[in-house]
């Protein structure tokens, strides 16, 4: 009987990241563990889990793109004072029945975002959305990583809390300081602008992929 070799197309985002200020034991022990909780909270969205690959260095990918932009920040919430710089490459991986999927050009796509995000002196960069959806895409993280980058302790501290909790009076109670603290703290860390910008992003790579996967 012959091998059914029919194909199945799937979109996934390769995540690669440095993460910038790890000065020791401490400092692994803690990305470790917000990668830990990264992928137990993400697992369903997972290709491949985060995990670290170098003292500075912290590969992934996820099957589902659009769940991308959250997963970044999420982690990016975990790990203050350390700072992550991120290119994503999104690309087709080609499936047989009795063959593993061939991304290389995801990864490929997500060194180069990593090469450009460093070059410029950004954070976050995405390509393979096509030649229209990168420069929009670019375009959108050139504007909010320097919010993300101006951030202070206390203010990812509130942000990371609020994500948790929900409701300013449960992260005042936890943070030990008043309401209208926390609200400033999330005001001027820019929250709703940031998460504004992940669900415009989500949106973008959920529509680029039902494009593609179109029959």
């Amino acid at each position: 009987m012959p091998f059914d070799r029919r194909r199945e197309s799937k979109i996934i985002a390769v995540v690669f990241a440095d993460v910038i200020g790890v000065d020791g034991g401490a400092d692994e022990a803690a990305l470790g563990g917000a990668l830990t909780r990264v992928n137990h909270l993400f697992f369903p969205a997972l290709a491949e889990p985060l995990a670290i690959v170098a003292e500075d260095r912290v590969d992934g990918a996820l099957a589902d793109p659009a769940q991308t932009p959250l997963c970044i920040s999420v982690l990016r919430e975990l790990i203050p004072p350390l700072r992550l710089r991120v290119g994503i490459g999104v690309g087709t991986v080609e499936h047989t029945r009795d063959a593993a999927g061939v991304d290389r050009q995801a990864h490929a796509l997500a060194h180069r975002a990593l090469q450009l995000t460093v070059r410029d002196a950004g954070l976050t960069r995405y390509l393979g959305t096509g030649e229209a959806g990168d420069v929009l895409l670019g375009a959108l993280c050139r504007l909010v990583d320097p919010l993300i980058e101006a951030r202070t302790l206390k203010q990812w501290e509130a942000i990371a809390a609020y994500r948790e909790l929900g409701h300013q009076r449960e992260v005042a109670l936890r943070l030990g300081v008043t309401r209208q603290s926390v609200g400033d703290r999330l005001s001027a860390g820019h929250r709703r602008a940031v998460e504004e910008a992940d669900a415009a992003i989500a949106t973008y790579l959920s529509y680029t992929r039902r494009q593609r996967l179109a029959p």
